[in-house]
């Protein structure tokens, strides 16, 4: 269901920056989510600056709070390049 925003609301700068910042970095801690991902966290996002919020991190935080995420921090576990797979990975897997 999507929000209901027949109210027109005008954004400053600074907020559609630190808005856009939010959302690009839900978006990409969330891609494996599913379509309706985006949609969802503009609403959260769009929500928040209402009541005022203009830091991008507490935007994010409050994004990922629609998914039941409190804690973003551990989202993403890997910071190199895909492990490559050892000979004896494929030997345990076809037994």
């Amino acid at each position: 269901m999507f929000a209901n925003f027949s109210k027109t609301v005008w954004f400053d700068d600074v907020a559609t920056s630190a808005m856009g910042a939010a959302f690009d970095r839900a978006c990409e801690s969330l891609k494996n989510f599913g379509s309706a991902v985006p949609t969802i966290i503009a609403e959260q996002i769009i929500a928040a600056a209402k009541n005022g919020e203009r830091d991008s991190d507490r935007l994010y935080e409050q994004a990922l709070k629609a998914f039941a995420i409190v804690d973003a921090s551990m989202l993403f576990v890997s910071v190199g390049l895909d492990p490559v797979p050892s000979a004896n990975a494929s030997v345990a897997h076809a037994v």
